[in-house]
């Protein structure tokens, strides 16, 4: 399968510029481009296409659309992230991934009890991020946008772990990846 991270390059992961970047907040822990790739490969292997786009919605580092028929893609915005940040990609990749364990679930990811710690550990590694969420999604989102923001604080051992658990059942071949797309709104970041 041809990657979309040719010559270590990032063109699958073209723009996510993300929040952290312009807050400072670093991640829990170093991803590498292996990362990347493995949790790349897993997304593929579900049916959902990777795509790179320069025309994205503003404001927006990546998103996650599926209509259910035709579209299922994960779409980083390249205007948004540097793709040579190997962190900052990795952000987009794991938020992004987030919305697509809930749908191979059909809910959420993170059981009703965890929650409260889930919520205290982004106040307190990410307070800019549950301000945003507080304030910019409807009260239907906030959890699965909890979820995902706290998906991007975690190792990528666990990112990648927690996605073969919730999506495994829908692993097949990996299909390949896209590397240039259209704007689509969907589980947007």
């Amino acid at each position: 399968m041809a990657s979309v991270f040719p010559d270590c390059r990032w063109a699958l992961l073209g723009a996510a510029a993300i929040a952290t970047v312009g807050c400072g907040l670093s991640p829990v822990a170093a991803s590498t481009l292996e990362d990347l790739r493995k949790l790349e490969n897993l997304i593929n292997a579900t049916g959902t296409q990777t795509v790179v786009s320069t025309e994205c919605p503003p404001d927006h580092a990546g998103y996650y659309e599926n209509d259910g028929q035709a579209v299922d893609r994960l779409v980083i915005c390249q205007k948004m992230v540097d793709l040579a940040d190997v962190e900052a990609v990795w952000e987009v990749m794991a938020h992004e991934s987030t919305h697509i364990m809930q749908a191979c679930r059909g809910s959420h990811v993170i059981d009703d009890a965890q929650m409260p710690r889930t919520v205290r550990q982004l106040q307190a590694l990410a307070p800019h991020y549950a301000k945003l969420i507080g304030e910019s999604y409807p009260t239907d989102e906030q959890r699965f946008e909890t979820e995902a923001f706290w998906m991007e604080l975690q190792p990528p051992a666990r990112v990648i772990g927690l996605f073969r658990l919730h999506c495994g059942h829908f692993l097949t071949a990996p299909s390949t990846p896209v590397t240039a797309g259209g704007p689509r709104m969907g589980g947007e970041r």
